[in-house]
């Protein structure tokens, strides 16, 4: 029986086993499994590159922190606004199935703060 055979890892080379490290987990113990691909142009590239060898941070932890914390624009259209009327029914229909605080799921709280803070943007950008 080969070696990959033996970790459960048909799929893989007994070559590329032998010198593979565990994954790390994050600060919350998590391990990190999700993967988010996007394109951009050859300057965009450059000047996101430049930011994270300005900041001192992984390229992981620099793009997760910019999506997650950093304020962006949003021009209204009928997607965007699609996309915030299905989520304030998901978030709806969630609050109107509690039966105790506990139950809130944290992930439609974001959502919301979410939505609240595109709708301010979009309130503030009209009044100009």
């Amino acid at each position: 029986m080969s070696d990959s055979k033996e970790h459960g890892k048909i799929y893989r080379r007994d070559t590329l086993l032998k010198n593979t490290k565990p994954k790390k987990k994050d600060e919350k113990n998590r391990k990190k499994s999700a993967c988010v691909n996007f394109r951009v142009t050859p300057e965009e590239k450059e000047i996101i590159f430049n930011r994270i060898r300005l900041s001192g941070l992984m390229i992981q932890d620099y793009v997760a922190q910019s999506c997650m914390y950093n304020k962006i624009s949003v021009v209204g259209n009928i997607k965007t606004f699609d996309a915030i009327r299905n989520e304030m029914k998901t978030i709806d229909e969630h609050l109107m199935s509690l039966k105790s605080v506990d139950e809130l799921e944290l992930e439609k709280l974001e959502s919301l703060r979410m939505i609240l803070e595109i709708l301010d943007g979009f309130y503030k950008n009209s009044d100009s």
